[in-house]
């Protein structure tokens, strides 16, 4: 339900949560039961300060990497696994079990 603020001449401001379908330009004072006038203001925008807006635009795409190129498919793999359909065999404990392929 949104709010709607609300000003009784005698009372001073109120709030009131009413249904969009509820809403008129007065209603009665929950105090006094005076009618009361609706006092429109601006939307309470919130602004997201420039660097947090930065870093969230830059991680919206991912950045592009280049691989390095060391002669990667060769006899020269140096990151610690196998390339190929034949894989050697771990020892029990040299790798954690999430990391399958990497």
């Amino acid at each position: 339900m949104p709010r709607y603020d609300y000003l009784c001449e005698q009372c001073g401001p109120f709030i009131q949560w009413l249904k969009i379908s509820e809403v008129t330009d007065s209603v009665d004072c929950p105090e006094c039961q005076k009618q009361s006038k609706r006092l429109y203001s601006a939307p309470g925008l919130i602004f997201t300060p420039q660097a947090l807006r930065q870093r969230i635009e830059r991680g919206v795409e991912p950045k592009v990497v280049q691989k390095e190129s060391h002669g990667h498919h060769g006899a020269g793999c140096s990151h610690g696994h196998a390339h190929g359909q034949h894989a050697p065999a771990r020892q029990h404990g040299s790798k954690r079990p999430w990391m399958v392929g990497h």
